[in-house]
C-alpha cells in the first residue's frame, strides 16, 4: 500500500461520514466490524447497538420517520442480512429512506458457512441493492446508495464483500450527487381541468395524505379550503395535519367518526393531495362513490391507481395548492361550498369519541377507555408509535400527535412485533419528545430483546401493553368460525416483572381502579417504562 492509499473499509467509513451519516444502528459481525470501528473512532458517529439485525433496520426507519433524514443501519453477512427481511419489507412499503450497510462473504470462498446470494435475497423485499463493485468505485458506490435512498424513498442495501474491504484505494471525495425529489409544478391544461371541476362543485371536501405533509403544503391547502368552502380531512399517514382547525374532519376512511363520515358522504367533489386512495381511506370505495375526484400526486404511478378519478394532476402538493388558489382566485365563486356550516363547526368542536361506543363491562379493562386516557395523560408534544394488532385501531383514531411525522404505524407489511425497535429509533432521532409505544402482548413477545437496547441508552419511552393474553385478531376469527380459542390464546405474561428484570420500570394495571396509576407512572418516569394493562380480546373496537 502506497502512502497515498488507505484500506477500502477506511474509505467506506469516510465516505459515509462525508454523506452526512451521524447515527448508526447495528449489530456487529465479521462483515462490518472494520467499517463500524472507523465510523465510531475516526468520525464520531453515534453507534446504537441493537439486540437483533431486524431491530437495527427498524430503528433506522423510526429515526428516518421523525427526522426526515436518511436512516443508517448495518449488519453482517449471511444470517445478519437474512434476519432483516421483514424489516426491509416494512421500510420499503413505508417509503422510508434508509441505507443498510451489509457485509458480504468472499466470493473466492463459495462454500463458506454464511454465504448466500444477498442480491437475490433483498430483491423481493422492495429494497434497492447497491453493490460496492471494486475498490476504485467504493466511494462513489456509497454516495449512490445514500442518494438513491433519498431520491427513491426506500431502503438501499449497500453490499460490501469482505475481500474488497481489505483492498486499498487512494481516497478522493465522490462527485456522485443524486438529486432529491423535486417540487414539480402542475401541467397547465391538467390544472385548468382540475380548477373547472372544483369551481363547479357545491360540496367539496379536501383530502390530504403523507405527500401533502412531506411537501409542507398545510398552509396553502388550508387557504384553498377556505376559498372554496371545503372541510379538510387526512389519510392515516397524515394524521393530525389539520388538528385544531374548525372544519378538520380528521381521518378519512374506515376510522372516520360519525360527523366526518356524514360530511364526506355528502360531498360531491374530493380534492386529493398526495394520498394513494387505498381501500382503508375510501372505506372500500363507499366514501368516493358518485363523486368527482381531483387527484394530485408527485408520483404519476399513483394517480388513479386504486380509484377512478375525474382529473389526475402530477404535481407537488404545495405547488399545486398555491397554483390552484391563484387560478380559482380569478373566478367569482359565489356558490362556494355549502358544507362548512356553523352546525358542522359545533359538532366537530363538541365531538366526544365516547358518544360512539357503549361502555363494555365484559372484561378487566376497556381498551377504548385506556386509549382515551393515554391521550389525556401523556405529554402532548409526543411521538406516538403503534405496533400492529387489533388493539391499534382506537389509537389510530383517538391518540393525537403534534404533526404527522410524530406518528408511526408499523402495519405496511401486516406484521406484528415491529413497534419497539421502531420506537427506539424515533426516541434517538427526537430525544426532545417522549415516545409513547402501544403494543399487544403477542407482538411484544417477539421483540422483547430490544427492551434491553432502550434500557442501555436510557431512552424516554413508555410502552403500554394491551395484554389480552391472546392474538386478539385471531380470537375474532375463531369466533366467526365457531371454533375454540385455544389456538389463539396465549399464557398470561407479567410484562411488568420482565421489564423490571431487564432494568426498566414496570407497572401492572389489572382493574379499572388501577387506571390512575398510569398517569403517575408517566409523570414520574425515568428511562423506559412498561405498563402492562390487562384487557379483553373481545372488547368492541372502532371500524
Amino acid at each position: 500500500m502506497s502512502s497515498s492509499e488507505i484500506s477500502v473499509h477506511v474509505a467506506i467509513a469516510r465516505a459515509l461520514a462525508d454523506q452526512g451519516m451521524t447515527t448508526l444502528f447495528g449489530v456487529v459481525g465479521e462483515g462490518n466490524i472494520h467499517v463500524i470501528a472507523h465510523l465510531v473512532e475516526d468520525h464520531r458517529v453515534r453507534y446504537v447497538k441493537a439486540a437483533r439485525e431486524d431491530g437495527a433496520v427498524l430503528m433506522a426507519t423510526g429515526y428516518a420517520s421523525v427526522t426526515g433524514e436518511v436512516g443508517f443501519a448495518t449488519v453482517t453477512h449471511g444470517p445478519g442480512l437474512t434476519n432483516t427481511m421483514t424489516a426491509l419489507t416494512q421500510a420499503a412499503r413505508s417509503g422510508l429512506p434508509v441505507v443498510v450497510l451489509a457485509g458480504d462473504t468472499d466470493p473466492a470462498l463459495p462454500y463458506g458457512r454464511q454465504r448466500i446470494d444477498q442480491a437475490a435475497l433483498v430483491a423481493p423485499t422492495g429494497a434497492g441493492f447497491q453493490p460496492i463493485a471494486s475498490p476504485a468505485t467504493a466511494v462513489d458506490d456509497v454516495a449512490r446508495a445514500v442518494g438513491r435512498a433519498r431520491a427513491e424513498r426506500r431502503p438501499i442495501v449497500l453490499n460490501a464483500p469482505v475481500d474488497l474491504q481489505h483492498g486499498t484505494v487512494a481516497y478522493s471525495p465522490s462527485r456522485v450527487n443524486l438529486p432529491a425529489p423535486q417540487a414539480v409544478a402542475p401541467d397547465a391544461d391538467a390544472l385548468d381541468r382540475a380548477a373547472g371541476v372544483i369551481a363547479a362543485a357545491r360540496r367539496p371536501v379536501i383530502l390530504a395524505g403523507r405527500g401533502a405533509a412531506l411537501a409542507g403544503a398545510k398552509k396553502s391547502i388550508l387557504a384553498l379550503a377556505e376559498h372554496i368552502g371545503a372541510p379538510v380531512s387526512t389519510t392515516l399517514r397524515a394524521k393530525d395535519l389539520f388538528r385544531g382547525e374548525p372544519f378538520d374532519l380528521g381521518i378519512c376512511g374506515t376510522l372516520s367518526h360519525g360527523p366526518a363520515s356524514e360530511t364526506i358522504l355528502a360531498a360531491d367533489c374530493l380534492v386529493v393531495f398526495g394520498a394513494g386512495l387505498n381501500p382503508d381511506t375510501t372505506a372500500d370505495g363507499s366514501l368516493v362513490a358518485g363523486k368527482r375526484i381531483v387527484h394530485i400526486d408527485l408520483d404519476p404511478a399513483r394517480l388513479g391507481l386504486r380509484t377512478e378519478v375525474t382529473v389526475a394532476v402530477q404535481a407537488d402538493a404545495e405547488r399545486a395548492a398555491v397554483t390552484l388558489l391563484d387560478r380559482l382566485g380569478e373566478l367569482d365563486l359565489r356558490h362556494a361550498g355549502t358544507l362548512c356550516t356553523e352546525e358542522l363547526r359545533t359538532r366537530l368542536a363538541e365531538f366526544d369519541p365516547r358518544s360512539e361506543f357503549a361502555p363494555y363491562a365484559g372484561g378487566p379493562i376497556d381498551s377504548r377507555e385506556l386509549t382515551l386516557l393515554l391521550d389525556q395523560v401523556f405529554p402532548h408534544d409526543r411521538t406516538y408509535v403503534s405496533d400492529s394488532g387489533r388493539f391499534m385501531l382506537p389509537g389510530f383514531a383517538w391518540l393525537h400527535v403534534p404533526e404527522p411525522s410524530a406518528f408511526i404505524e408499523t402495519v405496511d407489511f401486516g406484521s406484528i412485533g415491529l413497534g419497539l425497535a421502531t420506537a427506539i429509533g424515533a426516541a434517538v432521532g427526537r430525544p426532545d419528545r417522549p415516545v409513547l409505544l402501544t403494543a399487544g402482548d403477542g407482538g411484544l413477545a417477539m421483540e422483547l430483546p430490544e427492551l434491553l437496547t432502550a434500557v442501555r441508552y436510557g431512552l424516554d419511552l413508555v410502552l403500554v401493553v394491551y395484554n389480552d393474553s391472546a392474538y386478539g385478531a385471531e380470537v375474532a376469527i375463531t369466533d366467526l368460525l365457531g371454533k375454540a380459542h385455544d389456538i389463539s390464546r396465549l399464557p398470561g405474561t407479567d410484562f411488568a416483572a420482565i421489564a423490571r428484570s431487564m432494568g426498566a420500570s414496570g407497572l401492572t394495571v389489572a382493574r379499572a381502579d388501577d387506571l390512575p396509576l398510569i398517569a403517575e407512572a408517566i409523570e414520574h418516569r425515568r428511562g423506559p417504562v412498561v405498563i402492562d394493562v390487562k384487557t379483553d380480546p373481545r372488547t368492541p373496537i372502532p371500524h
